[in-house]
């Protein structure tokens, strides 16, 4: 599939698995909307247009729905927008104790890694939704993919990482309901489940060497993978080679058992 004069929204597009897929999607010519709440790096020499919307938090809907406003303001008219991928979210390990400080961290992830993606889907097929009514027959049969970004703790428990497994048991869930729910209108929606990744929120969460979690995100194949490796198969999901696939979670984690 070529992506060039396609039009995409990716959260969490200042660092990780979010940079490398804006990265990738702008070297395959796409438009590429990135939005995170801190500082977006602008990518050099490619093929495609990068526009930033920093200062966006997801867990916020006026937030969120400012930042849809701008990208409907920032694109034609009459273009459509070809999929979403919710990469936005925040890793914290949890202490079993009866302190409030652990209640504010179940609070802090649910709100960005479940209601944000609840936000931006709901925001961004809304503007869909209008577009293709304003428009009458266009975009009667327009599709639009959206991609979540999960983990292997959508699937598994991790010691230690409660909040966190409870957060992506959550995002999942929401994937499979929402595959169901905007599949008749032409709208695919997955979650792609990664394990250990290098990015600055593994390293700054987890790669003490010695907390319990850190020995628990191991794949036999290879212990981590690179951000590009998990953007690829973001990219194979909002592509035309994956028109059958929906409401399903694809683990991209180096064998982790």
């Amino acid at each position: 599939m070529s992506f060039v004069g396609k039009i995409y929204v990716v959260t969490g597009a200042g660092s990780g698995i979010g940079k490398a897929t804006v990265k990738k999607l702008l070297d395959q010519g796409a438009t590429v909307h990135a939005l995170d709440i801190t500082k977006i790096s602008v990518h050099e020499n490619t093929g495609g247009h990068q526009i930033s919307h920093e200062n966006v938090d997801i867990s916020s809907r006026n937030s969120v729905k400012a930042a849809l406003n701008e990208i409907w303001q920032a694109k034609n008219d009459n273009q459509w927008l070809d999929g979403l991928v919710n990469c936005a979210g925040v890793l914290r390990p949890t202490a079993y104790n009866t302190s409030t400080e652990e209640d504010k961290v179940f609070d802090l992830l649910w709100k960005v890694n479940v209601m944000g993606a609840w936000h931006v889907t709901t925001e961004f097929h809304a503007r869909l939704q209008h577009l293709r009514q304003s428009e009458g027959t266009q975009y009667a049969k327009a599709t639009a993919s959206i991609v979540n970004i999960g983990s292997m703790a959508s699937v598994r428990g991790i010691p230690g990482m409660a909040a966190y497994v409870a957060s992506k048991h959550a995002v999942h869930g929401l994937t499979r309901t929402l595959a169901q729910d905007l599949g008749p209108s032409g709208y695919r929606v997955n979650t792609v489940a990664p394990g250990a990744v290098n990015t600055p929120m593994i390293a700054t969460e987890l790669r003490d060497g010695t907390h319990e979690t850190d020995r628990a995100f191991r794949g036999a194949f290879k212990t981590s993978s690179e951000p590009e490796e998990i953007a690829d198969t973001i990219l194979f999901l909002l592509g035309d080679g994956s028109s059958s696939i929906s409401g399903q979670l694809l683990e991209v984690n180096g064998g982790w058992p």
